[in-house]
Order: C-alpha cells, then structure tokens, then sequence
C-alpha cells in the first residue's frame, strides 16, 4: 500500500515457492527491485533465500559498496529482504526507509496518478493489471457490494486470503478506507485459522477456496466455532461448505475481481 502510494508499481506472482516464476515475473516486468522473506520455507531442504541464489549467484560472490550487476537480471538496481541478518548482496528492508518530511530529506513521495499502473499480478505467467484509480473503484465496489455487511459489527473483518492477490489486496484497502478493523492470521495452517476464529469473533470472513470448501475435522466441534460467521467472501470458486453451511457466501475471482 505504502508502494502504491509513492507512485511505485507492485508486481506480485501466485506461485510464490518456484523458481520459474521468479525468473518469468522478474523478466517479463523488467523489474528494477526484489522484496522478499529470506528465511520463508518452501520445503525440508530450501528456503526462498536459496531460490534467490539459484537464480543470483552472483550475491554470495558480493561485498558491501558492491554495485548491484546480474548477468540474468540487468535491469534490477536493488534487492530487500525483511530479516535483520546480513546477507551478501542484499539490503535490510529496516535501512531502507527515509523520512518524506522536506525538512530532513529531499526524498519526497510524487504525485500517484490515477491512470498510472499499480497493481501487476501475475499467475501461471498471465498478467492482471489495475491502475491506481481502478484498484480504487475495485476495493470501494467491493466494499459496496460485500464488505459493508460488517460495518456494525464491532469484531474484525477475518482475512485468511493471499494478500499479495487483487482480491486481498483490494479487500484490505476497502476496510481501511472504510475505517473497519481487520484481523490477518499469521498462519495458513487450517486448524490454527479455525481457533482463531472464535477468538475474534468475526461474523464476515474473506477467505480462499480451500478453506472455504474443507471439510470439518473428524476431531473437535469446529462447526459449532464457526458459527457466529455470518457472511463469507470467497476468493475463487465456492462449493458446498460443511464449515460455513449457515452463513451467506459470495465467491469472487481474486483477479478479475468478478
């Protein structure tokens, strides 16, 4: 969002763990920086830090003052990662923030026009592409058509939806410009997401497919933790939902936001 803001478009790609799709959004975009979780894992032997190296090798070969040159990538000027551990090549994203105010930087943020590219989203190498103005329009409808449900309920609006999709991302704004509260889980882990509801106690949940449509745990009466869940905006395709049987269910593609 703070990207958006300075006028900086934001490239995302659904397949977060391959190192295909790395390559294809960093080429096809021409991207000129690289956020990303060193330490996420994507399996028992790798993480994405070693997904990075596979395509960079030339980081482990760097020192500091290094200018930033890859053989693949000659178009990226920087690369961030979130930890507060020194990697070769790559800055902290904490050293990276620099004050707007004029009287203690010359960095300003421009003017973020509407019909300026946004938002780039990418998914089995197709792209999906809004406009600042458009994501706008798109999180206010959805707000208008879905959201607003929630707005006298004093509990958050529960977000279990990839964040870096048009869908989670529009619905994120949608409540903030709107002034409503939400709950991000800090896990995708099925039964962590079905405690945690209760605990919120949220009547709207955004969430994808797969939540939406799993069947209930033999162990444990999560149907009856579920219940004060009212509305439920689905992120793809919707089935019969043994977990949210009396709540009203809309389903939206996370891209096209239909």
């Amino acid at each position: 969002m703070g990207s958006i803001k300075a006028g900086v478009q934001v490239v995302t790609f659904a397949e977060k763990d391959s190192a295909d799709a790395l390559d294809h959004a960093l080429r096809s975009t021409n991207a000129k920086g690289l956020l990303f979780q060193p330490d996420h894992q994507i399996d028992d032997k790798s993480d994405r830090l070693s997904l990075v190296h596979q395509l960079m090798p030339e980081l482990k070969k760097m020192y500091h003052g290094d200018e930033l040159s890859l053989a693949k990538y000659p178009h990226l000027e920087r690369i961030v990662q979130t930890k507060f551990s020194y990697i070769r090549g790559v800055n902290m994203y904490k050293d990276l923030a620099v004050y707007a105010n004029p009287k203690f930087s010359s960095h300003q943020i421009p003017t973020n026009d509407a019909d300026s590219t946004a938002f780039v989203a990418l998914k089995n190498g197709k792209a999906t592409t809004y406009s600042s103005g458009e994501i706008v329009e798109q999180s206010q409808n959805l707000w208008d058509s879905h959201l607003s449900q929630s707005v006298n309920d004093a509990s958050p609006v529960f977000m279990s939806c990839d964040l870096e999709s048009p869908l989670g991302f529009a619905s994120f704004l949608a409540c903030s410009s709107n002034f409503k509260k939400v709950f991000i889980p800090g896990t995708y882990n099925m039964s962590s997401l079905l405690k945690a509801l209760p605990t919120q106690n949220s009547s709207f949940l955004v969430c994808d497919s797969d939540f939406y449509n799993m069947e209930a745990p033999p162990a444990g009466n999560y149907q009856e933790m579920c219940s004060q869940v009212q509305n439920v905006l689905v992120s793809g395709s919707k089935g019969k939902s043994e977990l949210f049987a009396k709540a009203k269910a809309s389903a939206v593609d996370p891209f096209s936001l239909q």
